[in-house]
């Protein structure tokens, strides 16, 4: 995979970060892709010295030793290279950020779990790493297999959605996908009784917008199909993709700061809650 150059695939006890571990294993099947498999131990309380254990920080680190050894056999089996990181923090996410900065990965691949309450909530480490992670973030759901057949990407013409595009197109040609585009026209309902010329008028801009991304998919050798929406966008992202069997949500995210970081926005953070099909969040 030439868009991906190292990827960092984080990993806990979870289900859902050992299945990541496996998709995300598929992106590294093309020669030249690095791997970086890391785990991320509570840090050691110092006091357990004086409760009688014997080697109490290496007991504390042995289980996430032990998840990374078997992490390894699986990467080996799998005839590939990875190396592994063992780090220690409260806060893993901060972790997780701080090896994406060192090791110049290009990829975070994170799972999600699939139970009623995390389809409602996003795993809060997940957010966190979206949010401060200096690359793109790919998110797998527990019970979901990453493929390729067809890509949805949601646009709006907007800077962030502009890189999801050009990101989303490079790997529907990388991977001979179809490319489904989509972009919502998402205003509240008294625009439609009030000032309905408004909607027209973003309805024809949005339809222009999209016949020239269809256009370059064309020249790109790519095939695409495209969708322009009324309503909720993140509604319409998720009915789209389940009507397309869509195998991969692309989306862009602002660029923010401080503790707006962890604010995805509602759009983002459903299409990922929901967990129908992995999503490329592209930063």
């Amino acid at each position: 995979m030439s868009l991906y150059k190292k990827i960092l695939i984080p990993i806990d006890h979870s289900e859902e970060s050992w299945q990541a571990l496996i998709e995300g294993l598929k992106l590294a099947a093309d020669k030249g892709t690095w791997i970086i498999i890391a785990t991320v131990a509570p840090v050691y309380p110092g006091e357990l010295l004086f409760a009688g254990a014997t080697d109490p920080k290496e007991k504390v680190l042995a289980p996430y030793k032990e998840l990374l050894n078997k992490a390894k056999k699986v990467v080996e089996e799998k005839g590939l290279l990875a190396k592994t990181v063992l780090e220690e923090g409260d806060e893993p996410f901060e972790r997780i950020v701080d090896i994406a900065y060192a090791d110049n990965c290009d990829l975070i691949v994170m799972g999600k779990g699939g139970s009623k309450l995390k389809r409602i909530f996003l795993g809060s480490t997940t957010a966190r790493v979206i949010g401060y992670s200096p690359v793109d973030v790919l998110v797998i759901p527990l019970g979901k297999e990453l493929g390729w057949e067809k890509i949805l990407v949601a646009v709006d013409g907007s800077s962030y959605s502009e890189r999801a595009f050009e990101k989303a197109l490079t790997l529907a040609k990388e991977n001979e996908s179809e490319l489904i585009l989509l972009s919502v026209v998402d205003y509240p309902p008294e625009y439609f009784a009030e000032a309905p010329q408004v909607i027209e008028k973003e309805l024809s801009k949005r339809s222009e917008y999209l016949s020239k991304l269809e256009e370059r998919c064309k020249k790109e050798g790519v095939k695409a199909r495209r969708f322009l929406k009324e309503g909720r966008a993140e509604d319409k992202i998720l009915e789209t993709a389940e009507e397309t069997s869509s195998q991969l949500i692309v989306m862009g995210t602002y660029g923010r700061k401080g503790i707006k970081r962890l604010l995805m926005g509602s759009t983002t953070e459903r299409v990922l809650s929901e967990g129908i099909c992995p999503v490329l969040v592209v930063k």
